[in-house]
């Protein structure tokens, strides 16, 4: 008995002092289930430890890990998480796909209240198009944001093409990058397709006033374009090609870096095409477009970094009408330096942008425009701003104060224009009450041109259930007279008329309410909201005097009204999803509605595998019958429905190589010249590349 004790004693005391069991290696490769792309910035966790464990751009990640049985859970953005139990010996590598989310509602998100969130905490409707989406989507920015529902295209022939958001055309909607405003408006609108796709990350859309919290021309909304960031990890790089019909040629490259505290993404590209946005004719007309762009970060410690954003598009078009060839070149840059430090509760950021814009145009009667002629347009803005958030009792606080000073130099312009300086403070809280929360917020902006105007807002979040989201705001928006409406100077003796601009003009303003439900599972959601907008002091060009002299008034006014449906569904790999808007608008001095905005527009798209491992994309637009102009009888002239189906296909060939092809318009649907961004049935063929990341 005491011999079979002694032995037991001795086993265990062995056992004890055995070593462990060896360490083994893991490989984790992290795919999409639908075209087997590798997943970057997945986390990857093990027996549930909370581990800052991310994929990188190849979708992989290794570590060391005990031989045994382990639990290994994976999450990314975008996809649904996957939990499976692996057994580990001396090493393994497991591929793991992830099927796709139907709503990235954890997605990481800054514009819906000038801060880092959760897409599903967002107090007002915020819409992201992730970057897979974007490499599915057209090369054309334009393009991109018309597929959504709620957007239309605006502009046209010479200025470009911009968007409508609830009814405001492209003046009234703000464009930022990287949370910076971007100058460049040609006749009052900014051209979307100027701005290079291939260097996007993700979109992200606000609709509806967001003065409050970015101040003049977010009226209708806002838009803001995320840069690529730099990889988590090593060295990667990546080439795209495409080629098409029109003489469509474009290539895009880039490489990103991290190496300890510093990491950075380099971008270049080149675009052209024998097209112009709104003619259908390809005969002497083209567009060529060459940009560049250098973003760096470098973190001083694990609360406080530095980054450095910059961005340069060289452009030249050329088109012609009767005799005349037209001639646009454009350069556009923009800068931004910034500092941020995180505490435990506090966040505190400051940010100096700039933006610049070079316009000349030129007409000539032959196909090459005289070097000492045209009119120029040369546009500035500097901005800094100093943002802070905290946590405190009651909730989260925000506030902020921006400094502007903008100023143009250009031919049509009153002599001595001098810079428009403007100083804007904000401030905003947020107040959790249970399943709900209230979010009051206000903006003052003072100009030493135009006065001040002072804008609020309240939205309130409220999840009646897990699944349900209901959002409501009621704020008001503005838009500040820009320099062509306040001092141009313009003389056509020939034609024998003058139009001068306005120093006294206000801003114009709007007062919206809003009114939204979500519902999202796991492979379905459906989201309906209602909004209505009053606007008035809008600005409008007044009737000529008995000299035929012109000028600018804030006369206009009126109201939008709308209803914005839309659901999705997955059905194993295959996305379906469908939408549309019914807008209704109204001049108030007309009575009639708002020319160039359609009444109707429905969207839907489907995306899935196909044969040999090939991903289909099949995307369909519907834009309705819509009021062009009116005669001085009262006519209302309207151009007819617009219906248009786009198709591309694309193959993964290992983890580095994508092939596709793509054509738009495919029914070769004829509408009249001057549709924004219409440019008939293209075609095209495209190869991107992508490197693993190297350590």
């Amino acid at each position: 008995m005491i011999q079979s004790a002694i032995v037991a004693l001795l086993a265990v005391a062995q056992a004890t002092a055995s070593p462990p069991s060896p360490p083994g290696r893991i490989t984790v490769e992290v795919f999409a289930s639908v075209d087997t792309r590798p997943v970057a910035g997945a986390s990857v966790s093990i027996d549930g430890a909370l581990l800052e464990v991310r994929t990188d751009r190849s979708g992989s990640w290794t570590g060391a890990i005990a031989a045994g049985e382990h639990r290994v859970q994976v999450k990314a953005i975008g996809y649904q998480p996957r939990d499976t139990v692996l057994q580990v010996s001396a090493s393994l590598t497991v591929r793991l796909s992830l099927a796709q989310a139907i709503v990235p509602l954890d997605e990481i998100i800054v514009t819906a209240g000038r801060r880092e969130q959760r897409l599903a905490d967002a107090v007002v409707e915020t819409e992201v198009i992730t970057s897979n989406e974007l490499r599915r989507g057209p090369s054309d920015l334009s393009a991109v944001l018309a597929e959504r529902v709620g957007i239309q295209l605006d502009g046209g022939v010479p200025s470009g093409v911009s968007v409508q958001l609830r009814g405001f055309g492209g003046r009234r909607v703000l464009v930022l990058l990287d949370g910076q405003p971007v100058v460049g408006r040609v006749n009052g609108t900014l051209d979307l397709s100027r701005l290079p796709v291939a260097t996007i990350e993700r979109i992200e859309i606000v609709k509806g006033p967001q003065s409050t919290l970015y101040g003049s021309d977010a009226i209708g909304g806002v838009i803001n374009l995320i840069s690529r960031s730099a990889p988590s990890s090593g060295v990667e790089a990546g080439v795209s090609t495409l080629t098409g019909s029109h003489g469509r040629t474009a290539i895009d490259g880039d490489a990103g870096f991290r190496r300890g505290a510093l990491s950075a993404t380099m971008d270049a590209g080149y675009h052209g095409v024998d097209l112009v946005s709104g003619m259908l004719s390809d005969q002497a007309t083209y567009s060529r477009r060459a940009n560049g762009g250098l973003r760096a970060r470098w973190a001083l410690d694990s609360a406080r970094g530095l980054e450095l954003g910059t961005m340069a598009v060289l452009e030249r078009q050329r088109y012609r009408t009767g005799q005349l060839y037209h001639f646009g070149d454009n350069v556009q840059t923009s800068m931004r330096l910034a500092a941020h430090n995180d505490g435990k509760v506090d966040r505190i950021s400051a940010t100096i942008s700039g933006s610049t814009f070079d316009h000349l145009s030129r007409a000539a009667t032959g196909d090459a425009p005289a070097s000492d002629s045209g009119a120029r347009d040369r546009q500035r803005l500097l901005q800094g701003e100093l943002d802070w958030s905290g946590v405190r009792g009651f909730g989260t606080a925000d506030a902020g104060i921006t400094l502007r000073r903008e100023w143009i130099d250009a031919d049509r312009l009153s002599e001595h224009v001098t810079p428009i300086t403007g100083v804007e403070p904000f401030a905003q809280a947020t107040f959790p009450f249970g399943r709900m929360l209230v979010t009051p917020g206000a903006r003052l902006s003072w100009s030493d041109r135009w006065g001040q105007f002072l804008a609020p807002r309240l939205a309130v979040l409220a999840r009646p259930g897990d699944d349900i989201a209901v959002r409501a705001s009621i704020g008001r928006g503005f838009r500040a007279p820009d320099f062509k409406e306040l001092y141009l100077s313009f003389v056509n003796d020939a034609a024998g008329y003058a139009v001068y601009g306005n120093p006294n003009l206000r801003p114009e303003r709007s007062t919206s309410i809003s009114l939204g439900a979500e519902w999202t599972g796991a492979t379905t959601y459906l989201r309906a909201t209602g909004f209505n907008a009053k606007y008035r002091d809008f600005i409008e060009t007044l009737a000529p005097d008995a000299n035929g002299v012109y000028t600018y008034g804030n006369v206009a006014s009126g109201w939008t009204r709308g209803l914005e449906v839309e659901g999705g569904v997955l059905l194993r790999e295959w996305r379906l999803e469908a939408g549309g808007e019914r807008l209704w608008t109204r001049d108030a001095s007309t009575g009639r509605p708002l020319l160039g905005r359609a009444p109707i527009t429905m969207r839907a798209s489907i995306t899935g595998p196909t044969l040999l491992a090939t991903n289909l994309t099949l995307r369909a637009a519907y834009v309705g019958r819509t009021p062009i102009s009116t005669d001085p009888d009262g006519t209302t002239e309207y151009r007819n429905a617009f219906p248009q189906v786009s198709a591309r296909l694309s193959r993964q060939v290992g983890p580095k190589l994508e092939l596709s092809g793509e054509v738009t318009n495919l029914l070769d649907y004829r509408l009249n010249a001057g549709w924004p961004g219409y440019t008939g049935r293209t075609a095209s063929i495209g190869l991107r590349w992508r490197t693993n990341a190297i350590d």
